[in-house]
């Protein structure tokens, strides 16, 4: 799983919202910032300690076509990723340094996406699709696409819950297509439950301004470079998978104006070297459990 495959999953889960949106009287700031919305600015710092250091994400995302079915948005994202792997932690006795994986990498991401819902058998029913190109240090790495359908089997005021399939076009996954579901639930004006593409959440709001929040996500540190060996593709992609078990809290600011804080631990899910669009695994290293803390803020209209 990657971050496109969280977005697509969080935008299909916005359209879910909508269906209920015209019986909500009272927007908590539980939903601020979930999901593509007209205008989504985003930029956030991570610090984990250990091999996985520092992290810097900046998004943008703007919908420029809509009518009653269908949507069209233009994305960005940009971001960065330092790395410190000791000379024991690579399979196969590669030497991070030599191979020029230690230091910071950046990855920038253009793309479009385009959503569509409608009903069958009075349900209701969404699709998503998204093109994306990358780009790192070295210039060009790929173009990959994602496309998913979800049925929503149940979308009330309080309840939304809806499973469908995903499938990835030119990508390094070893599962290019899986079932996807999300769930999501409102006890009462305070409490709160997510679950979603790969994040779970209980949340509590505090007020009006303020949430707690326990739960955790599925982290993705991605990037692309040229090892400079022989034995491995001209130009590689790292690829860091993890699981976050987490403390956030959100406060808003202003009127669709966020802060986030969140501290957990992240236990590796995996660790790998590909090629650009290759599932063969060329490397895996070593990362045990670490801490990390991260700080973000939001802007969604």
């Amino acid at each position: 799983m990657n971050l496109r495959i969280l977005t697509l999953i969080i935008g299909c889960l916005s359209i879910a919202l909508k269906f209920s949106a015209q019986t909500q009287t009272v927007v908590n700031v539980s939903e601020g910032g979930y999901g593509l919305v007209k205008t989504n600015l985003n930029m956030e710092y991570d610090h984990g300690f250990g091999a996985i250091q520092d992290g810097f994400s900046a998004r943008a995302s703007y919908e420029f076509f809509r009518n009653k079915r269908f949507t069209v948005s233009a994305n960005a994202r940009y971001s960065s990723c330092e790395i410190s792997f000791g000379d024991a932690d690579l399979s196969e006795g590669y030497n991070p340094g030599e191979i020029n994986l230690n230091g910071t990498h950046l990855l920038g991401q253009v793309g479009f996406t385009s959503t569509f819902k409608s009903k069958i058998l009075n349900r209701p029913i969404m699709a998503m699709a998204m093109i994306n190109s990358e780009w790192s240090e070295g210039g060009f790495a790929r173009v990959s696409g994602i496309a998913m359908g979800l049925i929503m089997l149940r979308a009330n005021k309080n309840t939304q819950f809806g499973i469908g399939p995903l499938v990835m076009v030119n990508t390094s996954s070893k599962l290019p297509a899986f079932p996807v579901f999300m769930y999501r639930h409102r006890f009462n004006d305070k409490w709160l439950i997510n679950l979603y593409g790969g994040m779970f959440g209980v949340d509590y709001n505090l007020t009006k301004k303020d949430l707690i929040s326990m739960g955790a996500d599925v982290d993705v540190k991605a990037f692309y470079f040229k090892p400079h060996s022989e034995l491995l593709s001209e130009k590689c992609r790292f690829t860091y998978t993890s699981f976050r078990p987490m403390i956030k809290y959100r406060r808003r600011l202003m009127q669709n104006f966020y802060f986030d804080f969140q501290s957990g631990v992240s236990l590796k899910m995996s660790c790998r070297v590909n090629g650009v669009s290759s599932s063969t695994e060329y490397i895996n290293c070593r990362q045990p459990i670490f801490p990390f803390i991260k700080g973000g803020i939001s802007y969604a209209l």
